[in-house]
């Protein structure tokens, strides 16, 4: 069973889904299983690489960054994926990056302060990466989920 998962497996991960902060103890009483066995399968995991560690959701719009968009980036050749990639990486607004298939090459999902923070990041940042060559993007309006798949059942 090293490096096998079962349905126990699966119940531990869907409730640190839910909150990863969730003592152990806690998880145990809620599957009827010892505290021990919870800490070693989440070893395993983490073993595994299944777990890469734990983080925090922020609500980004408490802290004064309420706009959110998705760009959907096209490359002047699809062989510079890696190196736009890199440097998408260093622009702090962005979040999330995704090497994608389909009209992109790449789309990535940035947060900012309101839309002149945006155009600025857009314009002086994200515009100047070499071997982008054009841009969609995407303003979120509302966000309405947040989750993991569940695997508890």
């Amino acid at each position: 069973m090293k490096n096998k998962l079962d349905q126990v497996d699966f119940n531990i991960l869907s409730i640190l889904a839910e909150d990863a902060q969730t003592p152990y103890t806690e998880v145990a009483k809620t599957l009827i299983i010892s505290p021990g066995t919870v800490h070693t399968r989440i070893k395993k995991m983490r073993e595994m690489g299944l777990i890469l560690g734990a983080s925090l959701n922020l609500d980004y719009t408490v802290m004064g960054w309420n706009f959110t968009a998705f760009l959907g980036i096209y490359l002047t050749k699809i062989t510079l994926y890696k190196q736009v990639i890199e440097n998408l990486i260093k622009i702090r607004e962005v979040v999330k990056v995704h090497h994608v298939t389909g009209k992109y090459d790449i789309f990535i999902k940035m947060h900012t302060r309101d839309s002149i923070h945006y155009r600025e990041i857009y314009q002086d940042a994200i515009l100047t990466v070499e071997g982008i060559k054009g841009v969609d993007s995407f303003i979120s309006v509302e966000q309405n989920l947040t989750r993991h798949i569940d695997l508890s059942g």
